[in-house]
């Protein structure tokens, strides 16, 4: 199946069922040895945002502002 997220922190799942040699279901399949149903499918971190330092304030009492830039990146 597709992953569950484009980014950090999706996962996959399928189902693994017992059966014999004809297909048909059965119950006296090694559980130990079953393999996984869900595994992780991590493509890289998700976007977040990065900012710079705060500037100089626009006054030097009461009032003022600073600004600083702020982007959403992947």
């Amino acid at each position: 199946l597709q992953c569950s997220s484009t980014c950090a922190g999706g996962f996959q799942r399928r189902v693994v069922v017992c059966q014999d040699e004809n297909g048909y279901t059965a119950n006296n399949c090694d559980e130990k040895s079953k393999p996984m149903e869900q595994r992780s499918c991590e493509s890289g971190p998700c976007p977040q945002w990065a900012y710079g330092n705060w500037g100089e304030c626009t006054k030097p009492c009461g009032g003022g502002t600073r600004t600083r830039l702020v982007v959403c990146q992947r």
